[in-house]
C-alpha cells in the first residue's frame, strides 16, 4: 500500500491571503485538503447536495438548515473568528445578501467546485461583489508533484513518470509509488477510469450543465489526440451529434476548456491552426486514450499492452515539462506540428511579450542516441528557431553541435526546485 503523504503545493500560500477568500475550481483538485491544512482553526460549514449544511463548529458536528447555517457564519465572523464555506457554489443567491452583510468582519473562506461561480460572485449586480479575493486552484503543478513524490519512488525517471498522474490528487491512494507506473496503470486502468467518469459528470453537475453526448464526444476525440476543432466537426456532424459545424465546436472545446477539463496549447507556426486542444489532465488524458482503443468503460476486460499506455505518457511528459519551464523562464508553453507530415517540435517556449520563440527541446522520456540528437537539434535550428535543447526522463542526453543545453531527470529536478517556491519537506498526515 503506498506510504500516506502530502504534496507540498504553492496553493498553501493562500494563508498568506488578507479578508474574505473566495476559492474555486475544478473539482478533486485538492482545494478542501489543502484548506483544512492551512486554516485548521477555521469552522467549517458543508453544503450538501439535498440542501442542508454539515456544521463542524469547535469540534461538534451537526446537520442544520442552510439559514441556520448562515446564522451561525454571521455569529462567528461578527466574533472576529474564522469560518470556511463549503461547496459555495450550492449556496441559493438569496443568501448572498446575508453574507454581504457579514463583510469586513472575521475572515470567511468560500470554497466552490465550479470555475463559473467566480462569474457570479463578481458580476456587477452580485451582492458579494468586491468583498472576495478570488484564488484559482487548478491541477497540482508538475514541479510540486515531482518534488514531493521524489523520495518514494525508486528513481528519478519513476519520479517524473508517477508526477504526470500525481496532479489529479485523488489517484494518491489508489496506486503505490513504488511500483512501475506503466505497470500499475495497465493494472488498475478499469477501476480508475471509473473513478473519471464519475469525476467528469460530477465536473459538469457543478457547472450546471448536462454531460451530454455531444460533450462526452469531444472529450473521447480529444482524447485520442484528435484535436482540430474542423475535423472533430466533421466526426461529430457525421454522427449527427451536431449540425452547426465548426461554430459549434469551437464553442464546445471553448467551455470545456473553461470548465478545466481541457487546455489550449498555443501552436507555433502550425499551418491552419493556433491552439492545440487536450485533455487539461495527463491522468483523464490516459484513461480516455485506452477506453477509446479499448473500449474498457463497457466492460471489455481486455490485457493491456503497456506500449500503448507509453504512447501517450510520452506526450503527457513533453506538455507538463513544457509547463514547467514556461514557468521557470517566464516564457508561455508552445508546440509546433510541422508541414508535410515532418513530425513536430515537443516545446516551444514563446517570449510572453513578442510571441517569437525563445528556445525549442525534443523531449523523450528513453535515452537519446547521438545521431538522433543531432537530427533533433538540427531540426529545432531550420524552423527558425534560435537555440535548440534535448530532454530526456531518463539520462542526460548527450551534447551536441548546436545544442543550447541538455537535460536529464538531475537537471529537471533542479529546475522543479527553482520554479517551486514551496518547502518540499517530505510531511505525513
Amino acid at each position: 500500500m503506498t506510504q500516506e503523504f502530502v504534496v507540498r503545493r504553492r496553493e498553501e500560500s493562500i494563508r498568506n491571503l488578507e479578508g474574505w477568500i473566495l476559492v474555486y475550481g475544478r473539482r478533486k483538485t485538492g482545494k478542501t485538503f489543502t484548506i483544512r491544512r492551512v486554516f485548521n482553526e477555521a469552522h467549517y460549514f458543508v453544503i450538501t447536495r439535498s440542501g442542508h449544511t454539515i456544521a463542524e463548529v469547535e469540534g461538534r458536528v451537526t446537520y442544520i438548515s442552510l439559514e441556520e447555517a448562515v446564522k451561525q457564519i454571521g455569529a462567528l465572523l461578527k466574533d472576529e473568528k474564522m469560518a470556511v464555506l463549503d461547496e459555495f457554489q450550492r449556496l441559493p443567491y438569496k443568501y448572498w445578501d446575508a453574507i454581504a452583510l457579514c463583510h469586513p468582519n472575521g475572515k470567511l473562506i468560500a470554497s466552490g467546485s465550479s470555475l463559473g461561480i467566480l462569474r457570479k460572485v463578481v458580476d456587477r449586480r452580485s451582492p458579494l461583489l468586491g468583498l472576495f479575493t478570488p484564488f484559482r486552484f487548478d491541477l497540482i503543478r508538475y514541479s510540486d508533484a515531482i518534488l514531493s513524490i521524489k523520495d518514494l519512488c525508486p528513481s528519478l525517471r519513476e519520479a517524473l513518470l508517477w508526477g504526470l498522474l500525481i496532479r489529479d490528487p485523488w489517484i494518491i491512494p489508489m496506486v503505490c509509488f513504488e511500483r512501475d507506473m506503466v505497470s500499475e496503470i495497465c493494472n488498475k486502468a478499469y477501476g480508475l477510469l471509473a473513478s473519471a467518469s464519475g469525476l467528469v459528470g460530477e465536473v459538469f453537475e457543478e457547472e450546471e450543465r448536462a454531460l451530454t453526448r455531444v460533450y462526452d464526444a469531444v472529450l473521447r476525440l480529444t482524447g485520442e489526440s484528435i484535436w482540430k476543432p474542423a475535423e472533430i466537426a466533421g466526426i461529430l456532424t457525421s454522427n449527427n451529434l451536431i449540425s452547426g459545424g465548426l461554430p459549434t465546436v469551437d464553442g464546445l472545446l471553448n467551455r470545456l476548456a473553461g470548465m478545466g477539463l481541457l487546455e489550449k496549447v498555443v501552436l507555433w507556426k502550425t499551418k491552419g491552426a493556433k491552439y492545440y486542444f487536450k485533455h487539461r489532465s495527463p491522468l483523464l488524458s490516459i484513461l480516455y486514450y485506452l477506453d477509446q482503443k479499448l473500449h474498457i468503460g463497457e466492460g471489455f476486460h481486455k490485457k493491456i499492452d503497456p506500449n500503448l499506455v507509453m504512447s501517450v505518457i510520452g506526450m503527457e511528459f513533453q506538455f507538463a515539462v513544457g509547463e514547467m519551464l514556461a514557468e521557470y523562464m517566464g516564457g508561455i508553453k508552445g508546440y509546433t506540428i510541422l508541414p508535410n507530415m515532418g513530425g513536430d517540435i515537443d516545446i516551444v517556449i514563446l517570449d510572453p511579450r513578442l510571441k517569437r520563440p525563445i528556445i525549442g527541446y525534443e523531449v523523450k522520456i528513453g535515452e537519446f542516441e547521438k545521431r538522433e540528437a543531432e537530427k533533433a537539434v538540427e531540426k529545432i535550428h531550420n524552423f527558425g528557431i534560435p537555440k535548440a535543447g534535448l530532454i530526456s526522463a531518463s539520462a542526460r542526453p548527450p551534447s551536441v553541435a548546436g545544442s543550447y543545453e541538455e537535460l536529464g531527470p538531475e537537471e529537471l529536478f533542479k529546475i522543479a526546485k527553482q520554479a517551486s517556491p514551496s518547502n518540499h519537506q517530505q510531511t505525513g498526515h
